[in-house]
């Protein structure tokens, strides 16, 4: 791990230390810089941005920017080794006594870190930005993707010794503090930092959530995938039976456990007809070909499309323009050999 531009300003005066985990955001980092640099002129404060070797050099433009704001510091992580982790090592690099989060991608508005922070001020341990209280919203998600949200919420909120009503957001603020009780418990893995932590505080600490709207990303792709899903799957499990004997008192255990294997019975299928993908680099290869190639004869975007499942001579997908619209969705088949698309009416 590099770590450039170590700050000049003194560690003692800091307030507020916001981490910010980037990959492959350079069309949204510099702006999401300046405003911050606007944002925080009142509050003392280091901003930490922690980039995992991204290929295109978001961590480039970040360390550049950095030579104009001195309290900008880059963690250049070599290998790419996911979003908690990168919220972790940042965290762990932080100075200030308020320590904050937030996503690089322009999906979170950057002036709630005020509210976030004096919510902190007057005696919230833990502060988030919820889109589930009034006044937050998910904007314009397509219904899928709501249903999926609210039923990874349903299973996070029950594993959260706290209670709270969005448990996965990215975008929150908490003491120093209580960052050092949790963080021997912290195993840094898929991408929802805050509930491993939200799992792990003690049930009398403070949270106070802020509502918050969540915007659509302006520039680059969204990170979402099924192996982002699977790997929350595995925390949900994990987190389950870490807390096992806890909530084994409780009346709802066997419902709650029952709704976690009916869960993964229902992703079993998916990860079974995606099996070359993860067994076979070699076709991995070749479907990354086939979609890029399609997509762009088609003047698709590669967010648009569905992986639905993989076989040794075509593929199974699903297109909607722009996930967020209405637009009908239409079934076709990709034939790796040619990079042929085919779709039924």
């Amino acid at each position: 791990m590099l770590l450039t531009n170590l700050l000049h300003i003194s560690t003692l005066s800091l307030v507020l230390s916001l981490i910010l985990p980037t990959y492959n955001e350079a069309a949204n980092i510099s702006n999401l810089l300046e405003m911050l640099d606007g944002v925080l002129a009142n509050i003392p404060h280091e901003i930490i941005v922690v980039d995992d070797n991204s290929p295109d050099q978001t961590w480039k433009i970040a360390t550049e920017t950095s030579k104009l704001r001195g309290c900008i510091k880059v963690l250049r992580r070599m290998h790419k080794k996911g979003l908690s982790s990168a919220v972790v090592d940042g965290l762990d690099a932080a100075h200030g006594t308020i320590l904050a989060v937030m996503d690089s991608d322009g999906q979170h508005d950057a002036q709630l870190l005020l509210s976030l922070v004096e919510h902190i001020r007057q005696g919230a341990d833990i502060s988030i930005g919820s889109r589930y209280v009034e006044g937050g919203s998910v904007g314009s998600w397509v219904r899928d993707r709501r249903i999926i949200s609210r039923v990874g919420t349903f299973f996070a909120k029950r594993l959260s010794r706290v209670p709270v009503s969005d448990p996965l957001g990215g975008f929150f603020v908490l003491k120093r503090s209580v960052y050092q009780i949790v963080r021997p418990t912290l195993h840094p893995t898929g991408f929802k930092i805050l509930l491993e932590i939200l799992a792990a505080v003690p049930k009398q600490t403070k949270l106070t959530e802020v509502p918050l709207i969540f915007r659509m990303r302006l520039h680059g792709q969204s990170k979402l995938s099924l192996r982002v899903h699977v790997a929350f799957l595995c925390q949900i499990i994990r987190l389950s039976f870490r807390s096992f004997v806890e909530l084994l008192r409780k009346s709802g255990m066997i419902l709650f456990m029952t709704l976690i294997v009916m869960t993964a019975v229902w992703l079993f299928p998916r990860l079974l007809s995606l099996r070359l993908l993860y067994t076979d680099p070699t076709m991995r290869e070749r479907v990354q070909s086939a979609l890029t190639t399609v997509a762009d004869r088609e003047g698709w975007l590669l967010s648009d499309i569905e992986l639905r499942s993989v076989s040794s001579d075509s593929i199974e997908i699903l297109h909607r323009d722009h996930l967020r619209t209405e637009a009908p969705v239409r079934a076709c088949t990709i034939h790796l050999s040619s990079s042929t698309l085919s779709c039924p009416e």
